[in-house]
């Protein structure tokens, strides 16, 4: 029988995936608690206290908060399953658990606008309320974590080896 599987390349060590040039460096980050929430998303953010939610670009200061990817979704980090149990709540909204089912890549330096304008045609100045967006060819939930030199993406796992090549095309990473 054909061996298709042969000719992709294997998936990264993502534990210790790591890409470094002048401005930027890229690298996956393993054990972030990732709970997607959908329905009644201004109740779901009073009942656990996270303020407003974050769209695209936005940034998200601490270990728990929310990231807008839909009019009535949200991206929640840092919430366990202790915390947010899976399944439908009384206050009008559903929870369930996505850590096995996205990838989250964090990339950090002052090249974040230039890898911004490579993989992505928001502009970063007026970017909208939805942080999921076309980011290097596949769809991601793109914003800027703790600081504005540092994005976060969140994108389907099956889709991370490409993002991971198309990161290592782009000259940004190309050590001099």
């Amino acid at each position: 029988m054909l061996d298709v599987a042969c000719k992709w390349r294997p998936e990264p060590d993502w534990a210790n995936a790591r890409l470094k040039g002048w401005t930027i460096e890229v690298g996956a980050i393993m054990g972030v608690t990732q709970r997607l929430v959908s329905g009644d998303a201004g109740r779901f953010l009073a009942r656990y206290g996270l303020g407003k939610d974050v769209g695209a670009l936005g940034l998200a200061l601490g270990a728990r908060y929310a990231v807008r990817v839909a009019r009535d979704r949200l991206l929640v980090i840092g919430l366990s399953f202790a915390d947010l149990p899976d399944g439908w709540h009384e206050e009008g909204y559903a929870v369930s658990s996505v850590d096995s089912t996205l990838r989250v890549f964090e990339a950090k330096g002052e090249g974040i606008r230039d890898l911004l304008a490579r993989a992505t045609t928001i502009d970063p100045d007026n970017p909208g309320p939805c942080a999921a967006m076309p980011f290097g060819g596949v769809t991601g939930t793109v914003y800027r974590h703790a600081d504005a030199e540092t994005l976060r993406i969140h994108v389907d796992r099956g889709l991370a080896a490409y993002l991971w090549e198309w990161f290592e095309c782009q000259p940004l990473f190309l050590q001099a």
